[in-house]
């Protein structure tokens, strides 16, 4: 049970970093009124879109 349970953690870390990165990479082509809106400049989108999955 327990490596059952292992496994499952750790899928769920992975799906939840690549939907973190697949965001992130949006953020990079969003024009500058969308960036405006929630508030991050063109520089934060960067950072953040360029970050790997696994980074928080």
């Amino acid at each position: 049970m327990l490596i059952i349970e292992l496994l499952r953690r750790t899928r769920l870390h992975l799906l939840y970093g690549l939907r973190r990165q697949r965001t992130r990479k949006e953020l990079l082509d969003l024009d500058a009124r969308a960036l405006r809106d929630i508030g991050l400049s063109r520089e934060q989108a960067i950072q953040e879109g360029r970050k790997h999955f696994w980074q928080r």
